[in-house]
């Protein structure tokens, strides 16, 4: 089965907000299966809107991925993302193996 991935793309407005959300999420994405596979404080936008921040975290499949971004739990903590930071583009794909 292809697995599933957040693509997430940022601009950090309040880093020390964020980072509250970091350390709710992280262990949360761990939980439900998901792994951060890459993350970058200063990506380098070469086309499009986006932040300085870059993510990618990886789940046994997209719908493993759907459920997670659909869970009451990650809707809650998505809170504290929201208010510490803008421009926000999350979209879930799935991979090709």
């Amino acid at each position: 089965m292809a697995k599933g991935y957040w693509l997430i793309n940022s601009t950090v407005t309040n880093p020390e907000g964020f980072a509250e959300y970091a350390k709710a999420v992280v262990p949360w994405i761990n939980s439900v299966g998901g792994r951060i596979i890459a993350k970058d404080l200063e990506s380098d936008i070469r086309e499009g809107l986006g932040g300085q921040l870059g993510v990618i975290i990886e789940f046994p499949s997209k719908q493993d991925a759907q459920k997670a971004y659909e869970a009451p739990e990650y809707q809650e903590v998505m809170k504290l993302r929201l208010s510490n930071s803008s421009g926000t583009t999350l979209s879930i794909i799935e991979g090709l193996i």
